[in-house]
């Protein structure tokens, strides 16, 4: 560029002069195109849109292409010369014909007649076509509307009219319906990335994808204002444009900064966000352009943790896999929430950090929770509630393997009797006598070499479960007896039931469900239930129910089916049965006969109300005792009858 040539600047040098080199409006090209084609050329159109995405690009394109005579037929063409003097004039606003005319400087109904009402209806000078370009025109008065009403809805054959807009809602629902509309939509950060690069390659810049992709990025959509700050950044620049500079142009915070924040907020790191700050203060960083470019990271952070756009900047692929994206997109909004607040603050930087401390306190990765919290249901261990990535997380994991490291699961271990459960009920629960406690076995009310029996675990302290994960999982547990040497075949079913309950103590819910269950033995088919206040445990029962099969496989050798009973039956010994040992009892006998307990004993048994309660019903009580016989009533005082005998009425009671 000489000295003498007259600055231009790169929006109004590389203006698209014909439907081709428009960028991001593919569609509205096409149709205008093909309607000039086949001569279904419009009255009115309306082009709304956001700013600077070519809305008054395309009425000129269209203007020239209804009156372009450079190829040399007189009808419009969908492809404009560009050189004919009808197309340079109107490239430059000069024509005659093609008037365009601001709706924002021409509000007033006067100068609307005195620019289109008045002179439409006058033959075009030169032109195939007389042009209105009416730009911004929501800004067109009531009175103003209402005066073009008529004259857009029907012009002469020579006239046409192009209504631009960024504001549609505000234009009158009767000028839009005489109107063909056409919506121009922001153009993406590709698209406008893609046409800095070939801008550059076309002027001999040294511009890089990243700074191509920043300007794009805070174009906000607009070809225009990507252009404009291109400008700028040729101006700051010395010959190179990079992300730096593109940065430093903008006031943007840096990305290892945005980067340090996020992980504060995630990790609920108090000290780490405090740190931003100070580093904030120290380089002078606005706190409204802070909130706002963090803002903006939140958003493209939820958006790359949904795999789509690209990661906002290094690190955000650990953000994504500790977090989830309700998270991301709560903080985004709080964010954008405190970036309003901390615009009327006296004191921004001081508002703003308060502020994100505050959003980090109340903001809780709730999918995250459910994840571990089912995870811990399938009983392959949810983990810690602690934020992902703390420093309590960190050091717990390495705990836990050096816990596991220093105590290997021994046979020995297993067999602990500090990890055992007791499935016993105790002696006071059921006492049909005095004699038959001394009599009966103290360790436990029932014959544990019976296969038919019942009896229900009491609530004993849950052991440590150190060994997380479910039992049935693809790898071989510590507990789990290999191929070549099977366990003997334990036939004590409650024998069995032991070792299959302590085998379950890596799985949370199952072995909760086992231990809170009355089972009854009947052979190799267990019937398990769960008694009042204990229904919920049948579903994960119902689900592992054929897990707790193949552990009775492994565990003893035997293949036991598993029942779930809706209702937990109560057996206890029979008050009237014979004294002495519970195994001087034929077995046979207790098969058949029904055992036979007092009200206050199933009571004792259960430690609650029974479910059907022994009394009378209440309605078959005899109240006649209660009834007042007729003509009973207390007599009424003279007072009464007096005022009664004045105002009228009864003593009804």
């Amino acid at each position: 560029m000489s000295e003498n040539t007259p600055y231009v600047s790169l929006a109004n040098k590389y203006r698209p002069q014909r439907f081709e080199d428009m960028v991001g409006q593919e569609s509205i090209s096409k149709t205008l195109q093909n309607a000039l084609k086949l001569g279904r050329i419009a009255h009115a159109y309306l082009f709304y849109g956001p700013r600077g995405c070519g809305k008054t690009t395309t009425a000129r394109i269209l203007a020239k292409a209804l009156n372009c005579t450079g190829h040399g037929q007189d009808k419009p063409t969908a492809e404009p010369c560009g050189e004919c003097p009808q197309c340079r004039e109107i490239a430059q606003s000069a024509d005659m014909d093609v008037l365009e005319l601001d709706a924002a400087s021409n509000t007033q109904v006067e100068k609307v007649r005195e620019a289109i009402i008045d002179t439409v209806a006058l033959a075009s000078s030169r032109d195939r076509y007389k042009v209105f370009i009416l730009d911004e025109v929501h800004m067109l008065s009531a009175s103003s509307f209402n005066a073009l009403l008529k004259t857009i809805e029907e012009p002469p054959q020579h006239v046409v009219f192009i209504l631009a807009t960024t504001e549609k809602h505000k234009v009158p629902a009767t000028i839009v319906s005489r109107c063909q509309t056409f919506r121009f939509r922001p153009m993406t950060s590709d698209e406008i990335t893609n046409h800095l690069m070939d801008l550059a390659e076309a002027e001999g810049l040294d511009l890089t994808e990243k700074a191509a992709r920043i300007i794009a990025k805070n174009a906000g959509g607009a070809m225009r204002d990507a252009l404009t700050l291109m400008d700028r950044a040729i101006a700051y620049s010395d010959g190179k444009i990079d992300e730096k500079l593109v940065g430093e142009m903008l006031g943007l915070t840096p990305q290892d900064l945005l980067a340090q924040t996020v992980h504060s907020l995630v990790r609920k790191d108090g000290p780490a966000l405090h740190k931003v700050f100070e580093t904030l203060r120290a380089e002078g960083f606005d706190a409204n352009s802070f909130l706002k470019d963090l803002k903006n990271a939140l958003g493209d952070l939820f958006y790359f943790s949904l795999n789509q756009g690209a990661a906002p900047f290094d690190g955000a692929k650990e953000i994504t896999a500790q977090s989830s994206a309700g998270l991301l997109a709560a903080l985004s909004r709080k964010v954008n929430k405190l970036a309003e607040e901390v615009k009327f603050s006296d004191n921004a930087l001081v508002s703003a950090e308060v502020g994100l401390f505050t959003v980090m306190d109340s903001c809780f990765d709730v999918e995250g929770f459910i994840r571990r919290l089912e995870a811990l249901e399938r009983g392959e261990g949810g983990g810690s509630c602690v934020p992902p990535g703390s420093a309590a997380c960190s050091a717990g994991a390495a705990g836990h393997k050096t816990q596991a490291a220093q105590e290997p699961f021994t046979a020995a271990r297993a067999e602990e009797p500090a990890v055992s459960v007791r499935h016993t009920l105790s002696a006071s629960a059921v006492e049909p006598s005095r004699a038959d406690a001394a009599a009966a076995p103290s360790s436990t009310a029932f014959s544990a070499s019976q296969d038919n029996s019942f009896y229900q675990p009491a609530a004993a302290a849950q052991p440590a479960r150190q060994h997380q994960g479910d039992a049935f999982a693809d790898k071989p547990a510590p507990w789990a007896a290999s191929a070549e040497n099977k366990p003997a075949a334990i036939t004590d079913n409650r024998v069995l039931w032991d070792k299959v309950v302590k085998a379950f103590e890596g799985s949370p819910f199952v072995y909760d469900a086992m231990t809170n269950c009355s089972v009854h033995f009947d052979g190799d088919e267990w019937t398990i239930a769960f008694g009042e206040g204990k229904e919920f445990y049948k579903i994960p029962a119902q689900n592992k129910a054929a897990d707790i099969e193949k552990m009775a496989l492994k565990q003893g050798g035997r293949r036991i089916k598993i029942h779930i009973a809706q209702t937990a039956p109560l057996h206890t010994p029979s008050a009237a049965a014979p004294q002495g040992p519970a195994s001087s009892a034929p077995s046979a006998a207790r098969k058949t006969a029904a055992p036979q307990i007092s009200r206050a004993q199933g009571q004792a048994v259960r430690g609650k109300q029974p479910l059907i309660s022994a009394e009378p019903p209440f309605v078959a009580a005899d109240f006649s005792a209660d009834v007042e016989p007729a003509g009973a009533h207390t007599p009424v005082p003279e007072e009464i009858k007096d005022i009664l005998d004045v105002i009228g009425g009864e003593v009804l009671a």
